[in-house]
């Protein structure tokens, strides 16, 4: 079966800001780069803040209706929605009404969505996942939907210190004084693309350069074990912590726990370990790079081109 040829139209339901964060953004602005090359693209933000960040990506086909009506019953959706909400949303059941598929991505083991398709590329699961006739679920790391990934160099003397676009990046300042103390150059940064201090190109040369990172657990963290950025993770709050503990144990990065309990001493305690133990570095690198591929975004590009080509068989060859 060949799905390359198959071309519709393409809605994306997202929400971000904040207090949200712009992860569930990211997500739907990389895959519908992709997917715009051969289908048009069409985004509903629920919200004034997440409208501003799409419009701040510099994703020029972007086709963007006003915000979802309320109720979103009166919405009249394409062929194929793809979701990427925190929470189980009302709108699944106005996609079913308007006879669309629908594939929802999450992550943080959050694939509650009553969905078509639902794609979780988190490292952790926290709940069961429904199980419907039909439904098809993708979980793992190879699934997340990760940055292009960049070529290590010689690392020099920075830290690459993200904590993400939401309310938590403030915290990165307190991180960077730390880091000063041992000589370190703190790079902080949201690192999410309008709403960063740097841009695209900025953070990637970043990544590329730095000796360590310090992140939280969310997309960047997977953004950067795909490149093989050797990481400490943090978590700031009890969910993302799973993610850290995984990837810790696994061998991936050095879990530095929840931000809010952490003192100086321990951070710096293990920012001395990132800088003096090679071996430690090396391990970790190896075992993040093996975890996160950084090939998800192809992954899940094929998925939604095969949804596109049974939606195409549905309207050609409707059930007797």
């Amino acid at each position: 079966m060949n799905t390359s040829s198959i071309s519709a139209e393409i809605g994306f339901v997202v929400d971000a800001g904040p207090g949200l964060g712009y992860g569930h953004a990211v997500r739907c602005i990389r895959l519908a780069r992709s997917l715009a090359l051969q289908n048009r693209v069409v985004f509903y933000p629920l919200s004034g803040a997440c409208r501003e960040f799409i419009e701040s990506s510099g994703f020029v086909t972007l086709q963007m209706p006003t915000p979802l009506p309320k109720p979103a019953a009166q919405q009249v959706f394409p062929p194929l929605v793809i979701t990427d909400l925190r929470e189980p949303h009302g709108i699944t059941a106005a996609i079913h009404r308007n006879r669309s598929r629908h594939i929802s991505i999450h992550d943080l083991g959050l694939a509650q969505c009553h969905s078509d398709v639902a794609i979780d590329g988190s490292i952790t699961r926290l709940f069961p996942y429904p199980v419907r006739k039909a439904r098809y679920v993708f979980l793992g790391p190879q699934y997340m939907i990760t940055r292009p990934t960049v070529l290590r160099e010689k690392p020099g003397n920075t830290v690459l210190v993200t904590f993400g676009g939401g309310s938590t990046a403030r915290l990165a300042s307190g991180i960077s004084e730390q880091l000063l103390k041992l000589g370190l150059n703190p790079i902080p940064t949201r690192g999410f693309g309008g709403s960063s201090t740097l841009s695209e190109a900025e953070f990637a040369k970043a990544m590329s350069s730095c000796c360590f990172a310090i992140s939280g657990s969310g997309v960047t963290l997977y953004d950067l074990l795909a490149s093989g950025v050797p990481t400490i993770a943090v978590a700031f709050d009890r969910i993302q912590l799973r993610t850290a503990d995984a990837f810790h144990e696994m061998g991936a990065v050095v879990n530095a726990g929840l931000l809010d309990r952490l003192s100086p001493s321990p951070l710096l305690r293990h920012c001395s370990e990132m800088l003096e133990n090679r071996a430690l570095v090396q391990r970790i690198t190896r075992a993040g790079k093996m975890l996160v591929d950084g090939k998800g975004l192809s992954r899940v590009v094929e998925i939604v081109r095969r949804q596109l080509w049974l939606s195409s068989q549905e309207k050609t060859f409707p059930a007797c």
